[in-house]
C-alpha cells in the first residue's frame, strides 16, 4: 500500500475506535465558556490552522482493509461539516447549557466523515449575567486522540495574554511529572530494587503476623462493609495482609495491583448500579479558589490533588447515605495516565498515549487527616508499581483480539469500577480565543461498560472547576453530586485562612 493510500492505525488507537456502544459512545467532550461572544471567524480560523492543518487525522476517516485499519483521506472533507453554530434556548442559563451538552453526548458522529465536531453555541448567560456569552463544545472519537492530548490541542487554539508558553498538561510515566499519580520514579530501578523490596516484604509480612488480630479485624471490616459479598474476600485479604509493607515497595505493589486487576469482582451493587443507557446528564461547579485548596493541602501536610479527591470521597459518601441503604468502605475509579507520545505530535500524529489504572477511593472516613492519608497511600501504591505498564500491555493485547473477545475484556475491566476520574492542571493565567478571555473549561472522558459516573477536576487561572457526567437513569441528578463536592471543600481546615 502506498503511503498516499492511508496511514496504518496503531493497535492502541484501533481499540478505542472499536469500543463505541449504542449506550456508551467512545467520545471525548471538551467544553469552554465565555462571558462575551468570541469572533466566529477567528475561532474557525484557529481550528483550521492550529488543529486541522497540522494534524491530518482530522481530515481522515478510518477504513478496514483485510485485517488492518488505516486512516484514509476524506476526499469530500469540508470544514463546515464539522463546525456548527448553535443557540441555546432562552433564558440560556446554566440549566440550558448543561442540558444541551448532555444531549450532544448521545449524538453519534457520521461514520463516513472524520470523527469530530465543534459547536459554537451562542445565547449563553453565565450565572444570570445580562451580557450574552458563548460555549465552545468539542466532540472527538477516542480513537483519534486521547483526552490529555485533546486538552492540549484545545489550549493550543488559545493565546496567552502575557505571551508566555502554554503549560503541558497530563502526567507522564516519568520522573518529575505531576498529577493524580505523579511520577513513577521507582519503576526504572525496579530490577535493582527487587532484593531490597524482598527484604521489605519479609519485614512487612512478619509485622503483619505480629499484628494478626488487628489485621483480621480490619479485613472483617473491609469485607463486610461492602454488603458481605464474599467474592471480594481474595483481594481484600491480600491488601489487608500486606498493609504493613511500605507503600513505595514496587515489587509488592505490583503483585497487589496485578492480583486486583485479575480477581477484583464487579463493583458492588449500589444506587448507581445497572445497565448503562445512551442518555447522559452533566453538571459542573466553578469558582472554587485554588489558593484556598492549596491552604487546605498545607494545613494537612498533603497535596492539592489529594484534597480534591478527598472532597469527592466525602460527597460520594453523602450521596450513598442519601440514596442507598448501606455504606461501602471504598469504590474503584478508572484513572487515565499518560505514557508519553515520543514526539509524535511534532510529526503530525496524535492517537492515544495513555494507559489506565484502578484507583481505590476510600469512602465513609469522617476524619480529614485519616481520609487524606488513605488517599495518599492508595495513590502512592499505584505510583510505585508497574500497574500502568501492565494495563498498557493489556490494552495492546486486547486491541489485537476479535471484537467479541475485546468487548468482553473491556467490560470485565470497566465493570470493576463505577466510573472515570480525571484531574488536570490547566494554565495558571488567563488565555483567550477569538479576542475574548476564556472563563473556564472542562473535559469529560467517555464511560465504558456499565459505568455511570465521570468526574473531571480542572484548574485554570487560579480557579478549580469540577464537572460531573452521569448516566441519566442511574444518576439522574449530577448537580447534586457536584454541589456536594463543592460544599465539602469548605469543611477542611485551612479553607478560610487568609494568612
Amino acid at each position: 500500500m502506498a503511503a498516499t493510500d492511508g496511514a496504518r492505525i496503531p493497535l492502541r488507537d484501533q481499540l478505542w475506535l472499536r469500543m463505541d456502544r449504542p449506550d456508551n459512545l467512545m467520545y471525548i467532550n471538551s467544553l469552554m465558556w465565555f462571558s462575551r461572544i468570541p469572533d466566529w471567524d477567528a475561532v474557525a480560523e484557529a481550528i483550521e490552522s492550529r488543529m486541522v492543518q497540522p494534524f491530518p487525522v482530522f481530515r481522515r476517516v478510518p477504513k478496514r482493509r483485510g485485517r488492518h485499519w488505516y486512516w484514509v483521506d476524506d476526499p469530500d472533507f469540508d470544514l463546515t461539516n464539522h463546525i456548527a453554530r448553535r443557540r441555546l434556548p432562552a433564558p440560556g442559563g446554566r440549566a440550558e447549557a448543561e442540558e444541551h451538552v448532555a444531549e450532544q453526548m448521545g449524538v453519534s458522529l457520521p461514520d463516513d466523515r472524520p470523527l469530530w465536531r465543534v459547536e459554537f453555541i451562542e445565547g449563553y448567560h453565565s450565572d444570570g449575567a445580562e451580557e450574552e456569552g458563548a460555549l465552545l463544545l468539542f466532540c472527538v472519537q477516542h480513537g483519534v486522540v486521547d483526552g490529555i492530548r485533546l486538552t492540549e490541542l484545545v489550549l493550543d487554539l488559545c493565546d496567552r495574554e502575557d505571551d508566555a508558553p502554554l503549560p503541558k498538561v497530563g502526567r507522564d510515566l516519568s520522573a518529575g511529572s505531576s498529577g493524580i499519580l505523579g511520577a513513577v520514579g521507582a519503576v526504572p530501578g525496579v530490577g535493582a530494587g527487587v532484593v531490597k523490596d524482598s527484604f521489605g516484604i519479609a519485614r512487612g509480612l512478619t509485622g503483619s503476623a505480629l499484628r494478626l488480630p488487628r489485621t483480621l479485624s480490619r479485613l472483617t471490616r473491609d469485607v463486610l462493609a461492602p454488603g458481605r459479598e464474599l467474592s471480594r474476600v481474595p483481594t481484600r485479604a491480600v491488601e489487608s495482609l500486606t498493609e504493613g509493607i511500605s507503600p513505595t515497595n514496587v515489587t509488592m505493589n505490583t503483585y497487589r495491583s496485578v492480583f486486583r486487576l485479575l480477581f477484583e469482582p464487579r463493583s458492588p451493587a449500589l444506587p448507581w448500579s445497572g445497565k448503562a443507557r445512551r442518555r447522559k446528564k452533566v453538571s459542573w461547579v466553578s469558582g472554587l479558589d485554588l489558593a484556598a485548596v492549596k491552604r487546605v493541602a498545607q494545613a494537612h501536610d498533603s497535596t492539592v490533588t489529594s484534597v480534591m479527591i478527598a472532597a469527592v470521597s466525602k460527597a460520594l459518601t453523602e450521596y450513598l447515605d442519601a440514596h442507598g441503604d448501606r455504606r461501602v468502605s471504598d469504590i474503584n475509579l478508572m484513572v487515565p495516565v499518560s505514557v508519553g507520545s515520543g514526539g509524535q505530535e511534532e510529526s503530525g500524529e496524535l492517537g492515544n498515549h495513555i494507559t489506565l489504572v484502578l484507583m481505590r477511593l476510600p469512602l465513609g472516613i469522617e476524619d480529614a487527616e485519616e481520609l487524606l492519608d488513605a488517599i495518599t497511600t492508595s495513590m502512592t501504591r499505584v505510583r510505585y508499581s508497574l500497574e500502568p505498564h501492565v494495563t498498557f500491555a493489556t490494552i495492546l493485547t486486547v486491541a489485537a483480539a476479535p471484537d467479541p473477545i475485546a468487548h468482553a475484556a473491556i467490560d470485565l475491566f470497566a465493570n470493576k469500577t463505577v466510573g472515570q476520574l480525571t484531574s488536570v492542571p490547566g494554565p495558571v493565567g488567563p488565555v483567550s480565543l477569538g479576542g475574548v478571555t476564556v472563563d473556564g473549561m472542562l473535559g469529560w472522558v467517555p464511560m465504558s461498560g456499565n459505568q455511570a459516573l465521570g468526574i473531571c477536576i480542572f484548574s485554570y487561572d487560579g480557579v478549580v472547576t469540577v464537572g460531573i457526567a452521569t448516566d441519566a437513569e442511574l444518576i439522574p441528578d449530577p448537580g447534586e453530586v457536584a454541589r456536594r463536592i463543592e460544599a465539602h471543600f469548605a469543611t477542611f481546615d485551612g479553607w478560610d485562612d487568609q494568612t
